[in-house]
């Protein structure tokens, strides 16, 4: 093509115009492309997407595990599989989490049929296994209450002092207890959990994870009906509730350590991912 445009230079054509051709060219072919050659996702054979799947890696540090890396993307991309209000299929990419670890092949990689984070029980005395767990996802410090930035509170009796430091732990304890009585077996914080808090999940056998990323937060909420809570705050009566309506759902939830790593994973929720 460039040795043709070369000639129609040397015969005195001048350079937009010969551009104004290629465009022309460029709708006709893409217009050619659209009417004749695609195929539609539901007219393709399995066999035809995992061909598709292997071409892609072809270029990667995985070709030499194509077969296996292949079959495991179509598969995670036809878990995620949803159909919106128009009834048009959709494969969301962004739905498939991808986790890195260390110590372990390319050929020990899983599909897990749910949702995975890099976290740990936020105490050993936890049970590393529920089923049929309601999750609570929570943003905001589960620690021992203290006072706001710039309130003083003056005591001149010791006895004044030491009420003080028990309404802060009877604070805590309270959102703690609110939580649990709501029904919640396993607790997703994105920010601290202390030792006095981790005291009463232990005793109520809730898996309580802190520290989780907002990510991973919005996206465990989402994929299990739960509603990330910012505030135990009641604005009607001013009092702090936590209704059962803010748990999410969740057939499994466990620890597992693989190489050098711990995860917990999330099966069977309402919304697929992987």
């Amino acid at each position: 093509m460039l040795r043709r445009a070369n000639d129609l230079v040397k015969n005195k054509v001048h350079a937009t115009s010969i551009m104004a051709g290629y465009r022309m060219a460029l709708k006709e072919s893409v217009n050619f492309i659209q009417k004749s050659l695609i195929v539609r996702q539901s007219d393709l054979t399995d066999e035809s997407i995992l061909m598709a799947a292997k071409t892609s890696m072809s270029s990667k540090l995985l070709s030499a595990e194509s077969d296996f890396f292949g079959n495991m993307v179509v598969t995670a991309m036809k878990q995620v599989k949803m159909t919106n209000a128009g009834g048009l299929t959709k494969y969301p990419v962004k739905n498939v989490h991808i986790l890195k670890t260390h110590g372990l092949s390319s050929k020990e990689s899983m599909l897990v049929e749910g949702y995975a984070i890099e976290a740990s029980r936020g105490s050993q005395g936890m049970p590393k296994v529920l089923e049929n767990c309601k999750l609570a996802c929570v943003d905001f410090n589960l620690n021992k209450f203290r006072l706001q930035m710039g309130v003083q509170v003056l005591c001149q009796d010791a006895e004044e002092l030491d009420k003080i430091r028990q309404k802060e732990m009877d604070i805590c304890k309270q959102r703690c207890q609110l939580i649990i009585e709501a029904g919640a077996n396993v607790v997703l914080c994105s920010r601290g959990i202390d030792d006095f808090a981790l005291k009463y999940f232990v005793e109520a056998g809730v898996i309580a994870i802190r520290r989780v990323k907002k990510f991973d937060l919005r996206r465990i909420a989402k994929s299990t009906g739960a509603k990330v809570v910012i505030s135990l705050a009641d604005i009607e009566d001013g009092h702090e509730s936590f209704e059962p309506e803010n748990l999410g759902t969740c057939a499994k939830v466990e620890e597992r350590k693989i190489g050098d790593w711990e995860y917990v994973f999330f099966e069977g929720m309402s919304q697929q991912s992987a």
